[in-house]
């Protein structure tokens, strides 16, 4: 392949139960130089209530700020990640 091989996809635990995926694609340029992929999670926080200082599952704009669970999430990247297997 003129810029590189076929990814290589490694399956590693680092905590048990909760698996990590490390993806590299070699290339032929400089090792020195690296590109962040995709980084994503599945796991959430516990979503009780009285554990939070606002309801979890009401969006709150104060300022230019969001309160909420999930409001920064990163499950496109899960979906990404998901497609590429």
């Amino acid at each position: 392949v003129e810029n590189g091989g076929p990814l290589i996809v490694e399956r590693i635990s680092f905590v048990k139960g909760r698996g990590n995926i490390i993806i590299k694609y070699p290339g032929k340029g400089d090792a020195t130089h690296t590109i962040g992929f995709v980084g994503c999670h599945l796991d959430v926080v516990p979503a009780n209530p009285e554990g939070w200082e606002r309801d979890p599952f009401t969006l709150q704009i104060e300022g230019d700020k969001l309160y909420g669970r999930g409001t920064t999430d990163c499950l496109g990247h899960v979906a990404a990640v998901t497609e590429l297997f």
